[in-house]
Parts: structure tokens; C-alpha cells; sequence
């Protein structure tokens, strides 16, 4: 009846996520804060304003010339005058001594300390502080000054955080090296060891200078150097220019302006953005169901979906390269290419020349991230108050009229422009989320709609239980044209394990995306299928393994990859190593008690269960592994509690109900077990393993015409099962 734990093998899979960066070499012992020049390669912004005066003055006071410092009288804007600030029970004293600048505040061991500030990070709408710690690390400090009002505040004042956990601002959340330096300085390695558990993090220049975004620029040097001699030669090309077209320069600014996770060890101004990195998809909790913003997002998923990035609109369009600032102010901006009647009553409905007139007020939102810094939708939709009025979507309609209805909202829409709203994905990605699961199909099949929605529609079809059929369709996709979306038929497929399946994923471990070949080698190591560990695709995956152990997902991987080479000692460690690292990643946590389980050690993996229901107690999965454990212990009355209680929490789990819906036949309870089953079909219509157990529980409670109808679902849905067939004459006779 219940088979032997296997659910959660899969459910690994499932909840495996990739936040990975480092380097993978044998590192040498160098001074992390020492600026790091490499020969040949980057040259240093001085070289650069020789020439290129007029950009240089440009960039200069920039945000990206601002984007990391010295700390020092001229970059420090807080106020450290002996300043007291409190939030959430812990005091920050902000003082000077001898010219430098120290705040003393919690530590990571709890107590009071004064901590040097080593460097400021970010200028605008807020400057934040680092502070060097030992192992080479920075952390940051998540009290910041607000530049606008002149004054301290918590970044995080929702959350209570103590020392030892991974959010707080001596963990790992904070740490400098693998959470920001990336995208805040230019060449940079982060250089973990993990045997010491030690950054040697190394830059070219501290901040984003100019060949952060050109990419190294000595050979351009050279050649415009000796240009008499080299006019006849093909000038080198740099990594991003003036020729760079929309798309490509879109992919090349999104390696900062993104959020992403990291594939490589560091990044080398070679290939595609998704052979270093593997955006978020725009899927809840990060994004409404719809896709607009709601955490941070840096820009790329939601300008990707919109119709401007489809028009070949970018960056450099509305954005000074160099100043970053708007080329134009108010709706100036976008009539550089829109109709001058957009700007106009006749359009927006609202007094000339007011805030409310505003082009982006309609049609990019935005919300405020980090408590001061506001940050605008780059999707650029068009409000839908109908979608909220039905799905609870947020829209900019009732976002200003906030004293109004959504309804209020739509039909005012409607009678301004009509009953019937332009094509959108979100239409059917919402269908899917709410009504049916294969309306995410409707997406994903029609390429003329942005990949990030395709792909994150696919990746939600997939997440689901799926019939053979299902699979089948998800099978498709890794032929797509999109790599976004081979990528999400890989990692929709782990779930199931079929030489169909297979072979056709072994075909993209020469797929022209680093992104894809990784997720490849991962399904085919996860199912025990043959790799060539001389391929370019396996060393690729065992590279971004070992140079991603200062995550706790990165540990996670590693214990994954542990599993499918039988060892489990090693995977245990990795899973322990995880929770070190973030004592509340709990998909670790479930894993590591399945495998104490499978040694015998059936308290310890109750202990663990434990504990992720005490920090989640309304994730239903420790509810449920807590049922089938107690079930195999012969603890039936306890394995019951928890299968019941698993099927009230989130997410809906099938197994659960199907399991409790056993527990109660097995006491003659059919009828209670029906109505279990009911519920569970409206969350998984069409479930063959749910449908039969029901007809069982109709059968045996004597509800036979129940039991015929149900009877006569699954005939259809497997005409050729006999015991179905059986079973049918049977209830016909009665």
C-alpha cells in the first residue's frame, strides 16, 4: 500500500534549485582586497578615458561608477556622528575613530562589538556597508542610509532574525563575495575554497568601470595604439558596442540586471547569457501569477515580456549608456516613438500635464524593494483590472483609485476601449494557475509569445501530476526553439524516468547552451543513466558542482549527486553541510530524513520531519513523510493524524489524500474516504490513482450508482483496463 518512501526521490528533484558561482581551480593564496589587473586583458579605465573622454565624464558619479568604494570622508554619506538607531531590539552606534568609520552593533556570535567599514555599496536611493570579516569575507550590513531623507533604516524590517541564521547580516544572505561583488565590481573572481571554507575574491576595479560591460579591452588598446600599423587589420571587437544589436545587448546587460543564478565560475565575456547564468522564471512567489513584478527582479524577465523588447527596443533606447539617466523626461520618452495621441485625454482619460498623464503610471507600475528604493515594471502592460476583478491580479487602475472596485476599474475600461482586450499570454497563464492546468500549454505553444512566459508556463504544466499523455506533450519542448524552454522540459521531466525520455534528452548534451547541456547531464545522473565523463557537458555539471558548496543549495546539488553515485555517507554530509550553511533550507532537510530513515535510523529522521514543521507548519510534505513513516512503524492511530492533516496543508499533495483515503477504507470508514477523494479531484481532476480508490471506497460504502459513474470515468480514461471492465458488470448486475 505504501511504497517504501519512494515519493520523496522524487520530490528531490522537484524542489532542486541552482544558485551556483565560483571557481573551480586550484586557488592560491592571495590578499582579497587587493585590486587584481590581469595582463592582457583588461586594461583599466584610465586607458580607457585617453581616448574616450566624452564617455568617461559621462560614467563618472555614475551608479556604476558608484557601485562599490573605499570607505573613506568623501564616499561615506551616512551619518556616523555618534548616532544611536534601533530596530527590532538591536542598538547600531555609528561613530568615527582616527579617520575611519564604525558602527558597533550584534555580532555573529550575539554579542556587541565594534565593526571597521571597509566599503560603501551603492550611492542612490540608499548606501550601504560592508565590513570585512575573517575566511575573506564581506558582509553587509542590513542598516542602511537612506539618501533621500537623511536618515538610518532596516532593509528588513518584516524580519526577526538572529545571529547564526543565514539572513542575518553576518550570513550567508549577506555575504558580499557570492551574493553581490558579481554585478559591483569589474573582472570579478569570487575564488571560493571549499576544503577551507575561505573567498580570495580578486578584481580588476572596484567598481562597474568600463570594461565591466566592454569586456577587456587590451587588444582594442594595442591595435588603436599602433593604429598607422594596424589600419589594415580587422579592428578587435569588444563585448558590447555600438553595434550591438537590441536583443544581444539586452542578454549582455542582463548578466547584473537580471535575477539569476550563477552557472560559472566567473564570468569571461564569451557566449550567450544563458550559458553563465539561469534567469528566474516569472512565476509566484517572485511574480504575480501574471507576470508582472513583486519581488526584486532587476528588469530582464519583465522586460523580455513586452512588446517593446519584441519590437527590438533596448536598453540604450530610453537610457543613457553611460549616466544611466533617461534620455527624456515625462511622456517625451515615449514619444520618441509612440503616436503623439497616446499623450492626450482622448487616451489616458485623465488632466494634461498630471502626474496621473503619465505614460509609465499607467503602464509601468512599480513598487518599493529594500524600503526606499522604487523600482518600475519594465513589462509595460496594459492595465487589466478584468483579470483582477476574476484572479486577484493586481492593476494600475486600482492602484491609483484605491477607493474603487476592480469592477469599477474593468468597466470603465470597457467603455472607453471596448468589451474585448488585446491577445496576452497572461490570459491563459492565469487560466492555468486558476481553471485548467492546461491552459499553461496554450502558452508554451505559441511561439510568438515571449520565452520567459512560455518557459515559465511549461515549467508550471510540469510541476503538476501529469498523465502519460502530459508527459508526451512536455516531451516536445526539448526540441524548442527557445532554450529557455529546452531548458524547462528538462527540469519538468526529472520526475519520470522512461527510455523515451532518455535518449532524447541525452541528444541535448551537445546542445549549443551551456544552461541546457548542465540540466541534461543532471536528469540523466539523477536517473543512473551512463555519461561520458569525458564530455565537455559532464565537466561543464562537475565544475558548477565543486564551485558551488557556499550555498546551501550548492550543498544540495552535491548531495543529489551524491545519491545517484550510491553514496550516501557523502550525501548525508552534504545535506548537514546545507543546513549549516542555512539552517531553514529545509528541502535538505527532507531529504537528509529520508535517507536516516533508509539506514535505520528512524528517529533521527523523525526529529528532522519535526523540525521542518515546526519552522513550516503549513507545508504539508513533513505531514505527509511523518504519515507513511509511522504507517511502515506500525504506528497506524499517528499515521493517520499526520496523513489527515497533511491533505489540510499546502501544497496539495495526491499521495497524501490517496494514502489517507486507504487508512480509512482499512477501517471501514469508506464513506469518509469518499468525500476525501471528492476534495482531492477538485485539485486533481482526472487522477486515475484517486479515481479508483474512490470507486473502491463507493463500492464497498454500497453507493452504487456513485461507484458505476466513476467506474464509467475511468473506462474512459483506460478502456482497456480489465479489472475496470470487471468491476463495471459487476455493479451493473447489482
Amino acid at each position: 500500500m505504501f511504497k517504501q518512501f519512494y515519493f520523496l526521490i522524487n520530490l528531490v528533484v522537484i524542489f532542486a534549485v541552482l544558485f551556483i558561482s565560483c571557481k573551480d581551480k586550484k586557488l592560491q593564496q592571495i590578499d582579497n582586497t587587493k585590486v587584481q589587473v590581469e595582463s592582457n586583458k583588461f586594461a583599466g579605465k584610465q586607458t580607457c578615458k585617453e581616448c574616450h573622454a566624452k564617455e568617461y565624464a559621462e560614467w563618472e558619479g555614475s551608479d556604476h561608477d558608484l557601485a562599490m568604494q573605499i570607505a573613506d570622508e568623501h564616499s561615506v554619506l551616512g551619518d556616523f556622528n555618534n548616532v544611536t538607531y534601533k530596530s527590532k531590539g538591536i542598538t547600531y552606534k555609528f561613530f568615527k575613530k582616527g579617520g575611519d568609520f564604525y558602527v558597533n552593533t550584534e555580532g555573529e556570535n550575539g554579542e556587541y562589538q565594534d565593526f571597521k567599514i571597509a566599503n560603501t555599496f551603492g550611492v542612490r536611493p540608499l548606501q550601504q556597508y560592508l565590513i570585512d570579516f575573517s575566511r575573506g569575507r564581506k558582509q553587509c550590513l542590513t542598516v542602511a542610509w537612506d539618501t533621500q531623507k537623511k536618515r538610518w533604516f532596516d532593509v528588513q524590517p518584516e524580519e526577526s532574525v538572529h545571529p547564526g541564521e543565514w539572513m542575518h547580516w553576518t550570513g550567508g544572505s549577506m555575504t558580499w563575495n557570492n551574493m553581490c561583488a558579481d554585478c559591483h565590481s569589474t573582472n570579478l573572481h569570487k575564488n571560493f575554497d571549499p576544503e577551507t571554507d575561505t573567498y580570495h575574491t580578486t578584481y580588476s576595479e572596484i567598481n562597474v568601470s568600463c570594461e565591466a560591460c566592454h569586456g577587456p579591452a587590451s587588444e582594442h588598446v594595442a591595435y588603436y595604439r599602433n593604429f598607422e600599423q594596424n589600419k589594415s587589420k580587422k579592428p578587435p571587437v569588444l563585448y558590447m558596442d555600438k553595434s550591438t544589436k537590441a536583443h544581444d545587448l539586452v542578454d549582455k546587460c542582463a548578466r547584473c540586471h537580471a535575477r539569476r543564478s550563477q552557472l560559472t565560475p566567473y564570468f569571461d565575456y564569451t557566449g550567450h547569457f544563458l550559458d553563465h547564468y539561469k534567469p528566474s522564471l516569472i512565476a509566484p512567489p517572485e511574480y504575480e501569477q501574471d507576470g508582472q513584478i513583486k519581488d526584486e527582479d532587476y528588469v530582464y524577465a519583465s522586460f523580455t515580456q513586452s512588446k517593446m523588447y519584441h519590437n527590438n527596443v533596448s536598453c540604450r533606447d530610453c537610457h543613457n549608456v553611460h549616466t544611466l539617466k533617461l534620455k527624456k523626461q515625462g511622456n517625451d520618452l515615449c514619444l520618441q516613438c509612440h503616436e503623439t495621441s497616446y499623450d492626450s485625454p482622448g487616451h489616458h482619460f485623465h488632466k494634461q500635464g498630471t502626474p496621473e498623464s503619465l505614460c509609465i503610471n499607467c503602464h509601468m507600475t512599480g513598487r518599493y524593494y529594500m524600503g526606499v528604493d522604487f523600482r518600475r515594471d519594465h513589462s509595460f502592460r496594459i492595465p487589466r483590472p478584468d483579470q483582477s476583478e476574476k484572479y486577484g491580479t493586481p492593476n494600475a487602475c486600482t492602484g491609483c483609485h484605491k477607493d474603487k472596485s476592480n469592477r469599477w476599474a474593468s468597466q470603465a475600461i470597457a467603455k472607453h476601449f471596448g468589451k474585448n482586450r488585446p491577445d496576452h499570454f497572461s490570459n491563459n497563464l492565469l487560466k492555468g494557475y486558476h481553471e485548467n492546468l492546461h491552459a499553461f500549454l496554450q502558452v508554451a505553444e505559441q511561439n510568438q509569445y515571449p520565452a520567459i512566459s512560455r518557459a515559465t508556463a511549461l515549467s508550471q504544466f510540469a510541476g503538476a501530476t501529469l498523465s502519460a499523455e502530459d508527459v508526451q506533450a512536455v516531451l516536445s519542448y526539448l526540441q524548442d526553439s527557445s532554450a529557455l524552454v529546452r531548458n524547462e522540459a528538462v527540469l519538468g521531466l526529472d520526475k519520470y524516468n522512461v527510455p523515451a525520455i532518455t535518449n532524447s534528452i541525452k541528444a541535448l548534451l551537445n546542445d549549443s547552451i551551456r544552461s541546457v547541456r548542465m540540466s541534461a547531464v543532471r536528469y540523466l545522473q539523477l536517473h543512473n543513466q551512463p555519461v561520458d565523463t569525458n564530455s565537455s557537458a559532464y565537466k561543464e555539471y562537475i565544475t558548477e558542482l565543486k564551485t558551488n558548496a557556499d550555498f546551501a543549495s550548492g550543498q544540495h546539488q552535491l548531495a543529489l549527486f551524491y545519491q545517484s553515485k550510491g553514496l550516501t555517507d557523502k550525501a548525508i554530509a552534504a545535506y548537514e553541510k546545507a543546513l549549516q550553511i542555512d539552517n531553514y533550507f529545509n528541502m535538505s532537510r527532507m531529504n537528509l530524513a529520508l535517507l536516516y530513515y533508509q539506514k535505520a535510523n528512524v528517529k533521527k529522521a523523525e526529529q528532522l520531519y519535526q523540525t521542518v514543521i515546526k519552522q513550516e507548519p503549513e507545508y504539508s510534505y513533513p505531514y505527509f513523510m511523518l504519515g507513511l513513516l509511522y504507517n511502515e512503524t506500525g504506528d497506524k492511530d499517528q499515521a493517520m493524524q499526520y496523513m489527515a492533516t497533511a491533505c489540510e496543508k499546502q501544497p496539495p499533495v495526491s499521495r497524501a489524500f490517496y494514502n489517507y483515503a486507504l487508512m480509512l477504507q482499512a477501517k471501514n470508514k469508506h464513506k469518509q474516504s469518499v468525500k476525501v477523494l471528492q476534495k482531492a479531484l477538485k485539485i486533481f481532476p482526472g487522477d486515475e490513482n484517486l479515481l479508483y480508490v474512490k470507486l473502491l471506497g463507493e463500492k464497498n460504502a454500497g453507493m452504487t450508482g456513485d461507484a458505476l459513474r466513476t467506474c464509467q470515468t475511468l473506462l474512459q480514461i483506460n478502456p482497456d483496463n480489465e479489472n475496470y471492465r470487471k468491476i463495471y458488470t459487476d455493479l451493473q448486475q447489482k
